[in-house]
C-alpha cells in the first residue's frame, strides 16, 4: 500500500447530519487511542465544504475526511493497523470507509 516515508492516511465517508454530534464523539476517543498507541501521530476531522456538500446537507447527509500523519510519515502495517482501529467508526457512517494514501511529489526531475 505504502512505500513513501512521508506518506499520510486520507479517509473519507457519509453519515446523516443528525448523527454528527456522536460521530465527533465517537471519533475524538478513537482517535486518543490512537494517540495512545502511535504518540506521534496526528489526526483531524474535516467537513466537505462546497455546493456539492450544501446539497448533501439538505438531504441530510455529510461527508467527512479523517487525514492521518506523523513526522517521517506512515508505513504499510501502521496505515493496516489505524485502518482496523477505526473501521467501526462513526457507527452512524452511511456505506464504506473509503481509504486513500498520499504522499509529497518527489523533487523536481525525480519523477
Amino acid at each position: 500500500m505504502n512505500d513513501r516515508p512521508d506518506a499520510a492516511l486520507y479517509v473519507y465517508y457519509r453519515l446523516p447530519s443528525a448523527a454528527r454530534w456522536q460521530a465527533q464523539t465517537e471519533l475524538a476517543a478513537a482517535h486518543a487511542a490512537l494517540q495512545a498507541t502511535w504518540p506521534r501521530l496526528s489526526s483531524r476531522v474535516l467537513q466537505k465544504s462546497d455546493a456539492e456538500s450544501a446539497a448533501a446537507i439538505r438531504d441530510e447527509m455529510l461527508t467527512w475526511m479523517e487525514i492521518h500523519h506523523q513526522p517521517g510519515g506512515l508505513d504499510t502495517s501502521t496505515i493496516a493497523s489505524i485502518c482496523e482501529m477505526l473501521a467501526p467508526w462513526p457507527s452512524a457512517r452511511v456505506g464504506a470507509r473509503h481509504v486513500e494514501v498520499f504522499a509529497t511529489l518527489p523533487a523536481s526531475g525525480a519523477l
